[in-house]
C-alpha cells in the first residue's frame, strides 16, 4: 500500500514540477512580460447618430463616414509621427500638435487627424504601426445647411466642460446636440456606443483584440417640415432679417419655419473660428428668430383687443368711433396712420385705424387686455419641441408696479392696445394666436417632430379658450376685409386668389426703421394654414406682405397649394 501512495505522490510532484518548469523556465519571460507590462484598454466606438428626414421622407441630415486616425500615448510616438507623415504627407508638427490638443488620458487613443481618403488608410494599415488605431467616425452633413440650420441645430464633440454627462452614459469622444432638433431629441438620436477591448503593452503597442461590441445606431427622426416649402420660405425672406412660419391651424404641425440670417452648421465641428465669428456677429445669425426673438407686435395685436372688447360686451360689431388722424389725452397726442373719419369695427380692422383701438383700450383697461392676451397664448411658452424658446412679455398694471415700481398710466393702456409699449412677443406666439381665430377657438401646441423611429407621435394638446364663436366670426370678417377690400392694408395678397384673411403691423422701434408684420390664415371659409411673417426694420408692413406674397406665389407655381 505504501509503495503505491509513494508512486502517486511522486507522479503528482513530477506534474507540478513540470508545470512550474514550463510556466517559469520555458514560457516564464512571456508571462512575466504580460503580467507586468500588458494592459487592457476599452476603446469606445461611437454610435452613428440617427438620421433626420422631412415629412415626405427626404433626408435632411446624413452621416458621412470618415476615418479617425488615433494613437495610444507611448515613448515611441515621435517615431510614429514620422512614419505616419511619410505615408500620408501630413507634417509631423501638425500630427504632434493635434495629439497634444486632443490628448485626454494615457488609456484613451488620441485623434491626430481625420480623412475620407481610403488609399491613405490602406497604406497605414499595411505599415502595421502597433500604436495606431483607425476608427470609423460618422460625420454629420446637413443637406440644406442654411435653410434648416435653426430647426436642425448642430452637434459638437463633448469637452471638459461636459464631464458631468459621463454619469448619463456619455463619453468624451462622442458628439452631442447643442441646439435645435439635435438637442431636443439628442437622447433618441445618439444611439448606444459600442467598444473594442484591446491588449497593449507598456509602450502603448497594440498586441491584440480581446472582444468587440458593435454600436447601436440612434433612432431616425421624421419632421413635420416640408423641405420644398421650407426652402421657398427661406428664399422669400430675401435680403431682410426675419422669419416666416407656415403652420397647420388645426393641428399645430409646422410646415415651414425659416429664419435669416442663418449659418452653415456643418462648419461647426471643424472650425472654432467660424463659431466665434457667428456668436460675435451683430446680425445674430445663431438666433432662431421664430422662437427666440422678442418683438413689439404692432397692429397684428388688434384682433386680440377686438375679441377682448366683444367678449366683455364693451362694443358690438356696429360700434363706431371717429378718427381725426390722432387721439389726444390731456397734453399727449397719439397718432393714426390716416384720417379715417367714422369707423366701425370691421372698417377699423380693414384700415388698421389706431384711434378706434385707442378707444377700445380705454374702455376695457390694461388689466383686461393683459388677461385676453395671455388667454391667446402671449406671455408664455408655446411648448414647441425646440430648446431655448422665449416667452415674450405681457405687461399689466400689476406687472409694472412690481417690476418697475411705477404706476400704470392711460398712455400705457393706449400703447398696449396697438401692440406697442412694453408688450413683446415671438413670431411663433403670433402664429399660435392667429390659429385661435382660424380654428375657431383652440389654443394649440406647435411641433416639428411627427415620428421617432417606427413610432408616430400623437397630436399635441389643444386647449379650448372659451371664446364665443360669434365674436370670433366678427373678428374674422374684419381680417378678411383687410385683404379683400381694395383699401385694406394687406390687399396685395388678394391677387393670390387664396382667400386669405389677416392683419398687418408696423411697430415702431427706437432709433431704427419700423418692423414689418403680417399674420393671417387661408382659405377663409375652411382655414387650413396660418402664415406669419416678421421682417426686422423693413420700414412698413407692406414689405412683410410682399414676402408673404413671394412665398405663397412660389408654392402656387409649384402646385403645392391651389387657388380657392
Amino acid at each position: 500500500m505504501l509503495p503505491t501512495i509513494k508512486k502517486i505522490q511522486t507522479a503528482a510532484f513530477a506534474i507540478i514540477i513540470s508545470g512550474l518548469f514550463y510556466y517559469q523556465a520555458v514560457n516564464g519571460n512571456n508571462f512575466l512580460t504580460r503580467a507586468k507590462s500588458n494592459f487592457i484598454r476599452l476603446i469606445p466606438v461611437d454610435a452613428p447618430r440617427g438620421l433626420i428626414y422631412d415629412t415626405n421622407g427626404k433626408p435632411l441630415v446624413e452621416n458621412k463616414l470618415n476615418f479617425n486616425i488615433c494613437l495610444f500615448n507611448s515613448k515611441e510616438k515621435n517615431k510614429t509621427f514620422k512614419k505616419i507623415s511619410d505615408i500620408t504627407g501630413i507634417e509631423t508638427k501638425v500630427l504632434s500638435t493635434n495629439f497634444r490638443k486632443n490628448f485626454l488620458a494615457p488609456f484613451i487613443p488620441t485623434p491626430i487627424f481625420i480623412t475620407d481618403d481610403r488609399e491613405k488608410i490602406i497604406r497605414l494599415e499595411e505599415a502595421n504601426i502597433p500604436q495606431l488605431i483607425v476608427r470609423l467616425t460618422p460625420k454629420r452633413r446637413t443637406v440644406y445647411p442654411y435653410s434648416f440650420a435653426h430647426i436642425i441645430g448642430y452637434t459638437r464633440k463633448l469637452s471638459g466642460k461636459d464631464l458631468f454627462l459621463k454619469k448619463y452614459g456619455y463619453h468624451l469622444t462622442e458628439e452631442s446636440g447643442y441646439s435645435g432638433i439635435e438637442k431636443s431629441y439628442n437622447s433618441y438620436l445618439r444611439g448606444t456606443s459600442g467598444g473594442t477591448q484591446i491588449e497593449v503593452d507598456a509602450y502603448g503597442n497594440r498586441i491584440g483584440i480581446l472582444s468587440e461590441k458593435p454600436p447601436l445606431p440612434g433612432k431616425n427622426i421624421y419632421l413635420t417640415i416640408n423641405s420644398q416649402i421650407q426652402n421657398s420660405a427661406y428664399q422669400a425672406l430675401g435680403k431682410f432679417q426675419g422669419s416666416i412660419i407656415l403652420i397647420e391651424a388645426e393641428t399645430g404641425r409646422i410646415i415651414a419655419m425659416a429664419n435669416k440670417p442663418s449659418f452653415n452648421s456643418d462648419l461647426f465641428l471643424d472650425s472654432k473660428e467660424y463659431f466665434r465669428k457667428l456668436s460675435q456677429s451683430r446680425r445674430k445669425p445663431l438666433l432662431n428668430r421664430a422662437i427666440q426673438a422678442e418683438y413689439p407686435l404692432g397692429s397684428v395685436f388688434k384682433p386680440v383687443i377686438t375679441i377682448a372688447a366683444l367678449e366683455e360686451g364693451s362694443i358690438s360689431k356696429n360700434t363706431r368711433f371717429f378718427c381725426p388722424g390722432y387721439f389726444k389725452i390731456k397734453d399727449a397726442v397719439f397718432k393714426c396712420s390716416h384720417t379715417h373719419g367714422w369707423q366701425n369695427l370691421i372698417e377699423a380692422l380693414t384700415h388698421s385705424c389706431n384711434v378706434f383701438f385707442y378707444n377700445l383700450g380705454i374702455r376695457i383697461g390694461g388689466k383686461k387686455i393683459a388677461y385676453y392676451a395671455k388667454a391667446l397664448g402671449f406671455g408664455r411658452l408655446t411648448g414647441i419641441d425646440l430648446p431655448f424658446e422665449k416667452k415674450g412679455l405681457v405687461p399689466s398694471p400689476q406687472w409694472k408696479q412690481k417690476k418697475l415700481r411705477q404706476k400704470w398710466y392711460t398712455g400705457d393702456t393706449i400703447n398696449f392696445a396697438i401692440g406697442q409699449g412694453y408688450f413683446l412677443t415671438t413670431p411663433i406666439q403670433t402664429a399660435i394666436m392667429m390659429c385661435v381665430f382660424a380654428n375657431k377657438g383652440y389654443l394649440i401646441q406647435p411641433y416639428l417632430v411627427k415620428q421617432i423611429g417606427d413610432i408616430e407621435i400623437p397630436l399635441r394638446k389643444k386647449e379650448l379658450t372659451g371664446l364665443k364663436m360669434k365674436d370670433i366670426e366678427i373678428v374674422n370678417q374684419g381680417l378678411r376685409q383687410a385683404v379683400e377690400d381694395e383699401t385694406g392694408t394687406a390687399h396685395i395678397l388678394e391677387q393670390l386668389n387664396l382667400r386669405i384673411a389677416g392683419k398687418t403691423g408696423t411697430p415702431q422701434v427706437k432709433s431704427k426703421s419700423a418692423h414689418g408684420w403680417f399674420s393671417g390664415f387661408f382659405p377663409y371659409k375652411k382655414p387650413k394654414y396660418v402664415i406669419t411673417v416678421i421682417l426686422e426694420h423693413a420700414g412698413s408692413s407692406y414689405q412683410a406682405c410682399k414676402a408673404a406674397y413671394r412665398f405663397l406665389n412660389d408654392l402656387k407655381e409649384k402646385g403645392i397649394i391651389t387657388e380657392q
